[in-house]
């Protein structure tokens, strides 16, 4: 006989991915059965994880039944058995016509077996009202067809097992169904022949579950910020989502990201498959043989072995870190009470954990065994180290204008690595702010900002000036000329406290520029020049820097004229931009870019006259066209022929004069172009 027994939690290893590792363990004698029960959500990451294992020398798992991910009335389809929430037996009987039964009849033990015919409903009169008798019509083992009444039927068997297993299944899925969200996993264990000893079976898989979160509480008094330390205290939010209650679990934390996926592992997956009809052969007829030819033989092709590929290494995942993480209010009476020394021992008690590196991964065991119900959450301890930290002020502009950030500037020189999460800051028994710890690896030093210090004021001013030219430079027929632009950045501070201030100035990088004066040495960040500098009490500075980049203007030689190269010529030399070579070849780029601006001049004044001229002679054909044939016209006739013959004859001199001005200026325009291109500075 098979008894359902149940699974205790044993182990939760909590991954940062959003899945959990559970370890269950469970005692049993003789044969029996587990039974776990999951969400539907939850099949696929538990079926293709599932693991169990019979620890004795001879009992053994059988088999591993679950329900199946049909819908309850795809289930049923496949029975013949529906029972209705009404008249359930009469139902029954109905659909069982034919079986064979065994009826229990009256409280004498009446036992009567036969086979099912019907149902037949009989009315009768009894006390003036009128009743619906129903009977059972049986055939009886002894082919006797009898009615019996259900009043007199106490109980049945119904002797055919194929009906009894299927009326089973109904029933059981139908109470199933109920659940609409849960399924249920059956592990069947047998005993191997040792009913007597007990044996443990073990069971693991994996389950979606919520991301364990850290949070931390960094503490400092007085005396702490002197010597510039603080107890940091991590804690851990754990959620058991899952239908069972964890009892002093060992519970395992683990940060990292492992490859981890959903699998369509627990529906059943149909394949289409092609449909071939069968072939229909007809009765055979006579056909012509075609005459036979002698096969040529030919070698078989085969493939040429493959080269066997060398396994590529396994790609190494990135390092990743672990975390604290839950609430807790940090009360200031009890630790005004108590020095850093018994403060740091009494937390301490309480935070008992291990660590492991793993490469990927980083995990934290917790020591002591942690309970909580389903459905419920936990705050666990993780962390109890001092650190490094040293209060500073951080301006920024970009934040904030006027005043700067108050941070802690903490070291991570603990043996552990720092999830990301919330943190608390207490000083001196007040709450300081709050603030977000990054993710730390050791030796590690982050700025926490968790405050606006409004004590200290900052104004910025900032002034840009563009130097004299410096240099020059030729290439591509330009003439780049290059000076240096300052931008001065004034930060004017006051510290109106009674207390000496660190204060970090994380000035921005701009692109292109360099510091060229600076009161103090700069540490460098991704984005910005860090400055670090003391205020004292009550006082008032400016912080001057100056950055520097060099520009520079680009002028197109061919647009010079004759004068602007000269006049530039004698501002190079003057400034000692140039030698006396590349003076030389300037100067004759000068005079032949002259020259060819001169016969540009002499190049327009003839097209000018050209185009008059065209003007002119539209108009004495146009005069020529309306005269007559008297002495008068035809002297004025010949009068224009004259000068329209002359006009041509001017057209001719002008267009031989233009042609050899084009052929001067090119064979110019050419030394001009080889005499820019062979300038070098």
């Amino acid at each position: 006989m098979f008894f359902m027994n149940k699974l205790k939690v044993q182990r939760v290893i909590i991954f940062k991915h959003g899945v959990s590792y559970f370890i269950l363990t469970g005692k049993i004698k003789g044969n029996g059965t587990f039974e776990l029960e999951f969400k539907i959500d939850e099949m696929n990451d538990v079926l293709k994880s599932l693991f169990v294992l019979d620890t004795s020398e001879k009992g053994f798992v059988s088999s591993i039944s679950y329900d199946a991910a049909l819908e309850t009335s795809q289930l049923l389809k496949s029975i013949i058995i529906e029972v209705p929430d009404k008249d359930s037996l009469t139902s029954l009987l109905t659909q069982i016509k034919g079986a064979r039964v065994k009826l229990i009849l009256g409280n004498d033990v009446k036992e009567v077996k036969g086979t099912i015919m019907g149902i037949e409903f009989n009315e009768k009169l009894q006390n003036e009202m009128k009743l619906i008798e129903k009977l059972l019509v049986l055939l009886k083992d002894d082919d006797v067809i009898v009615k019996i009444p259900f009043t007199e039927i106490s109980s049945f068997d119904i002797l055919n097992d194929e009906i009894k297993n299927d009326l089973k299944f109904y029933l059981e899925t139908i109470i199933a169904g109920k659940k609409k969200d849960s399924k249920n996993i059956i592990i069947n264990c047998e005993s191997g022949g040792d009913n007597n000893v007990e044996r443990e079976i073990v069971a693991s898989y994996i389950r979606e579950s919520p991301i364990w979160k850290t949070s931390y509480r960094l503490i400092m008094s007085k005396q702490q910020d002197a010597r510039e330390v603080a107890l940091l205290s991590g804690w851990c939010m754990v959620e058991n989502t899952t239908n069972q209650d964890w009892e002093d679990i060992d519970l395992t934390l683990v940060a990292g990201m492992p490859v981890s996926f959903v699998y369509d592992f627990y529906r059943p997956i149909f394949i289409d498959r092609p449909r071939v009809e069968p072939p229909k052969v007809l009765s055979a007829k006579p056909t012509d043989i075609e005459e036979g030819i002698a096969n040529e033989r030919f070698r078989e092709y085969k493939m040429a072995e493959e080269m066997e590929e060398a396994a590529p290494p396994p790609a190494k995942a990135r390092k990743a870190a672990f975390g604290g993480g839950a609430m807790r209010a940090m009360a200031p009476e009890p630790t005004a009470q108590m020095d850093d020394s018994a403060l740091m021992d009494k937390v301490k008690s309480s935070t008992r954990a291990t660590t492991k590196d793993l490469g990927e991964l980083f995990e934290y065991n917790i020591s002591n065994p942690v309970s909580i119900k389903r459905k419920k959450s936990a705050l666990v301890p993780i962390l109890t180290e001092e650190i490094k930290a040293k209060r500073i002020l951080l301006y920024n502009k970009q934040e904030h204008v006027k005043n700067p950030n108050a941070c802690l500037e903490i070291t991570n020189n603990t043996n552990l690595k720092l999830e990301r999460g919330p943190v608390t800051i207490v000083y001196d028994n007040n709450l300081a702010g709050e603030a977000i710890i990054p993710f730390m690896n050791k030796d590690d030093t982050r700025l926490l900002n968790y405050a606006i210090e409004q004590a200290v004021l900052i104004d910025t001013e900032q002034k840009t000036e563009n130097k004299n030219i410096h240099k020059i430079s030729f290439g591509g027929a330009y003439c780049y000329e290059y000076y240096y632009t300052n931008l001065t950045s004034i930060y004017k501070i006051k510290n109106k406290t009674d207390e000496t201030k660190e204060l970090y100035i994380d000035h921005p990088k701009k692109s292109g520029y360099d510091i060229i004066e600076k009161p103090i040495e700069p540490e460098e960040t991704a984005n910005y020049w860090r400055f670090k500098l003391t205020l004292k009490p009550k006082d008032a500075i400016n912080f001057t820097i100056v950055e520097q980049r060099e520009n520079y203007s680009s002028y197109y030689i061919w647009n010079w004229n004759k004068d602007d190269i000269l006049k530039k010529v004698s501002f190079y030399i003057r400034k000692e931009f140039i030698d006396k070579k590349l003076e030389t070849q300037l100067t004759d780029i000068a005079d032949l870019i002259g020259r060819v601006n001169q016969l540009n001049q002499e190049k327009a004044k003839l097209e000018t006259e050209r185009n008059t001229l065209t003007s002119e002679q539209e108009r004495l054909r146009e005069n020529i066209a309306v005269l007559g044939s008297t002495t008068q016209e035809a002297s004025l006739r010949e009068k224009y022929v004259k000068k329209l013959t002359n006009q041509e004859n001017r057209f001719e001199e002008i267009r031989t004069k233009i042609d050899e001005l084009d052929k001067e200026i090119k064979q110019l325009n050419a030394q001009i172009e080889k005499k820019i291109n062979d300038l070098k500075a």
